[in-house]
C-alpha cells in the first residue's frame, strides 16, 4: 500500500477519533451550554503527525460533526472555523520545527475565539467560564498529545524530527 493511501486512511481514523473524543468523552459545564472534552488531544496529535492542512481538516470537520451529533448545531459552523484554524496553526508551527510554539499559539487562538463566541451568544458572564474550561482543555489536550506523539512518532509522514 502506498504511503499516500496510508496517510489518507490514517487521517480518516483521526477525524473519527476527533468526533469520538469530542462528543462521547465530554463533561458538561453547568449554567451554560458548554462542555469539556478530549478532542484537543486528537487535533494536536494530528498536527504533530500530519501537519497544518490535514490537522485543519481533522480538527474543523471532526469537531463540528461532534457538535452536530452532541446536539449543539448552532456551534457547528463556529467550531468548524475555530478548530480548523487551531489545527492549522499547531500543524504549521510543527512543520517549521517549533511544535511547542504551535501548540501554545493554537491554544491561545482557541481560547480567545471561543470566549468571544460564548460572550456573544450567552453574554459576558460566560466568558470567564469559557476561558477557564478551555484553558484546562487545551492544557490537558496538549500534554496528552505530546505524550502520545513521543510514542507514535513513527506514524509521522514527514522525515523531520519535530521536537
Amino acid at each position: 500500500m502506498s504511503d499516500k493511501i496510508k496517510k489518507i486512511a490514517m487521517m480518516g481514523l483521526f477525524l473519527a477519533l476527533t468526533v469520538v473524543a469530542t462528543s462521547i468523552l465530554k463533561i458538561p459545564v453547568p449554567t451554560f451550554n458548554l462542555y469539556f472534552h478530549l478532542g484537543e488531544t486528537i487535533i494536536y496529535l494530528s498536527a504533530l503527525i500530519f501537519g497544518g492542512v490535514p490537522a485543519a481538516i481533522i480538527g474543523g470537520v471532526g469537531s463540528s460533526l461532534a457538535d452536530l451529533l452532541a446536539g449543539y448545531p448552532m456551534w457547528a459552523p463556529i467550531t468548524l472555523f475555530i478548530k480548523g484554524i487551531e489545527g492549522f496553526i499547531a500543524g504549521s508551527f510543527t512543520a517549521k520545527g517549533r511544535a511547542i510554539h504551535g501548540l501554545i499559539f493554537a491554544g491561545l487562538f482557541m481560547i480567545a475565539s471561543y470566549a468571544t463566541a460564548a460572550g456573544i451568544i450567552y453574554g459576558i458572564g460566560a466568558i470567564p467560564i469559557e476561558i477557564a474550561g478551555d484553558t484546562l482543555q487545551v492544557s490537558v489536550g496538549a500534554l496528552i498529545a505530546v505524550f502520545l506523539y513521543k510514542r507514535l512518532k513513527n506514524l509521522s509522514f514527514n522525515d523531520e524530527e519535530k521536537f
